[in-house]
C-alpha cells in the first residue's frame, strides 16, 4: 500500500497537496480493506484486493495532479484591477487630484502599493493565519497602535482607523486554534473579542468601526459553534455567546448612560437629526438635507448644478462638517455622492454594480470552501466588504448615519489600500489553495516553518 501511495502522489507536481492525497488515499484503502475483511479475508490479502482495485497508480496520480493543484480566480483578479484603476480616476474626478500633483503621485503610489500587497497574499499559503494565529494577532495590534500614534491629529479619527479591520481575519485564525476544545475554549473566544472591541475603540477612536469589527466576530464565533468546532452543546453554547457578547455590553452601555448621562448627549443629537433633518437645520441636520437636495437635483447623465461641482474639483459644500481636511479634500465618505453630482445617477449606478460584483464574487468564494480553515477565513473577509459596501452606499443615500469609513477603490489613503488588498489578498489565496490545504497541513506544529519550490 505504501507503494502505491508513494507512486501515485509522485504525480502530483503541487508538493503541498501530496500529504493531503496520501492521507484520503490511506484511509480509502483501509475502508475499503475493512470491508472485504467482513466478508472473511485475511488482512494481508483484503489490503492487496482494494489496492489493486484502485487501479494504476500512474494513471490515478496523473487524474489527481489534474484535481489538487493551484487555481486562479481570474474574475476577482480582474475585477480588482479594474476596478482600482476605475477607483484612480474617479479620485481624479471628483477630487481634481489633476490639479494637486503631488497628491496625484502619492495615489499613483498607492495603487502600485495595493497591488504589490495583493499579490503577495496571492501566492502565500493561507494556512498561516491558522497556524500562527496570536503571533499575527501581536503584530496587527503593534502595527495599529503604532499607526494610531502616528496618524493621531487634533482628536480626529486617524487615517489608519481601516487596519482595526485586519483583527477579523485573525480572529478567524484564533477561532480555528480553539477548535476541539470545550467550554473554556469558548469562553476564551469571548475574551479575545472584547479585548478586540477595546482595542479597535482606542486604535481607531471610531465607535462605528468598532461596532463593525464587534459584530463580525461575533458572527464568526456563532459560525464556529454551528460548524462544531467547539465540544459543547449549541444551543447552551449560543446561549452564553449571546449573553455575554450581547447582554453584557447592552447592561454596560444602559449603566453608562444612567450614571453619564450627558456624556450621551452628542449621539443623541446626531441620532435625532439623522430622524428629523428639517428640526436641525441649523445644526447637524444641515448634512442629511445636503445629501438630499443633491440627490434631488442629479441627473441621470452629466453633471447637475451641484455646488459639489467645481471647475477647481474640490468640496466645498460639507467641508465645514469635517474641519481639518487637507486640500484637496477627500470626499470620503462622500465619493459616491460626488460621482453622482459630477456625472449623473448612471455613474453612481456603475460604483454600485462594481461594489456589488466584489460582494458577490466574494460570497462564491465562501460557498465553494470545503477546508474549515478557508471557508472561515474568506467568510471573514466577504463580511468586511458587505459591512463597508452596504453602509458607504446607505451613508451616501442618506439612510445612515454619517461616520468615518473607507469604501474599497475609491478611498484614498496607504493604510485603507493595505487593509483592501490583503483581504482581497487573503480571499484569492483561500480560492488559489482550495485543493491543496487540508486540515493535516494546517496542524503542523505553529514554529514549525518550511519553503518548498512548487513544480508546475
Amino acid at each position: 500500500m505504501e507503494e502505491f501511495i508513494k507512486s501515485v502522489t509522485d504525480q502530483i507536481r503541487c508538493v503541498r497537496a501530496r500529504a493531503g492525497v496520501a492521507k484520503e488515499l490511506f484511509d480509502h484503502i483501509e475502508d475499503q480493506a475493512a470491508a472485504y475483511e467482513e466478508e472473511g479475508e485475511l488482512h494481508e490479502e483484503a489490503v492487496r484486493r482494494a489496492v489493486r482495485e484502485m487501479g494504476d497508480p500512474v494513471e490515478v496520480g496523473v487524474e489527481l495532479d489534474r484535481i489538487h493543484r493551484p487555481q486562479t480566480d481570474f474574475k476577482m483578479i480582474g475585477m480588482a484591477f479594474a476596478f482600482s484603476a476605475a477607483g484612480f480616476f474617479v479620485l481624479c474626478g471628483v477630487n481634481g487630484l489633476t490639479h494637486y500633483p503631488e497628491y496625484l503621485i502619492k495615489q499613483c503610489l498607492v495603487v502600485f502599493l495595493s497591488f504589490g500587497v495583493m499579490a503577495g497574499m496571492y501566492f502565500l499559503d493561507y494556512s498561516f493565519v491558522g497556524r500562527y494565529a496570536y503571533g499575527i494577532y501581536v503584530l496587527v495590534t503593534i502595527v495599529t497602535f503604532i499607526g494610531s500614534m502616528y496618524a493621531a491629529r487634533g482628536g480626529m479619527v486617524p487615517r489608519t482607523f481601516m487596519l482595526s479591520y485586519l483583527y477579523v481575519p485573525v480572529y478567524a485564525g484564533i477561532l480555528y486554534r480553539l477548535r476541539g476544545g470545550a467550554y473554556g475554549a469558548l469562553v476564551w473566544g469571548i475574551v479575545i473579542q472584547m479585548v478586540n472591541a477595546v482595542f479597535v475603540l482606542t486604535f481607531s477612536s471610531t465607535l462605528y468601526t468598532t461596532l463593525n469589527v464587534y459584530m463580525i466576530c461575533a458572527v464568526l464565533l456563532i459560525l464556529a459553534i454551528r460548524k462544531r468546532w467547539f465540544a459543547v452543546d449549541r444551543k447552551k453554547a449560543a446561549f452564553i455567546v449571546i449573553g455575554a457578547l450581547f447582554g453584557l455590553p447592552t447592561v454596560l452601555l444602559i449603566g453608562r448612560g444612567v450614571l453619564f448621562g450627558a456624556a450621551y448627549g452628542f449621539q443623541t443629537m446626531r441620532l435625532q437629526a439623522w430622524l428629523h433633518p428639517e428640526k436641525y437645520a441649523e445644526g447637524a441636520g444641515y448634512l442629511y438635507q445636503f445629501i438630499r437636495q443633491e440627490l434631488s437635483s442629479a441627473k441621470f447623465i452629466g453633471p447637475s448644478d451641484s455646488i459639489f461641482v467645481k471647475k477647481e474639483g474640490v468640496t466645498q459644500g460639507a467641508k465645514a462638517w469635517l474641519i481639518g481636511a487637507p486640500i484637496p479634500y477627500p470626499t470620503e465618505p462622500f465619493v459616491l455622492l460626488q460621482l453622482i453630482c459630477n456625472y449623473g445617477i448612471l455613474a453612481g449606478l456603475a460604483m454600485v454594480a462594481a461594489f456589488s460584483a466584489v460582494v458577490i464574487r466574494a460570497f462564491c468564494i465562501v460557498k465553494n470552501q470545503k477546508n474549515q480553515l478557508g471557508f472561515m477565513i474568506s467568510a471573514a473577509c466577504f463580511m468586511v466588504f458587505l459591512i463597508n459596501c452596504l453602509e458607504g452606499v446607505l451613508i451616501n443615500t442618506g439612510y445612515c448615519l454619517v461616520n468615518s469609513m473607507q469604501l474599497p477603490f475609491v478611498s484614498d489613503g496607504v493604510c485603507t489600500a493595505i487593509t483592501y488588498a490583503i483581504l482581497i489578498g487573503l480571499l484569492l489565496t483561500v480560492h488559489r489553495n482550495e485543493r491543496i490545504i487540508t486540515d493535516e497541513t494546517i496542524r503542523r506544529p505553529a514554529w514549525r516553518l518550511s519553503i518548498k519550490w512548487e513544480k508546475r
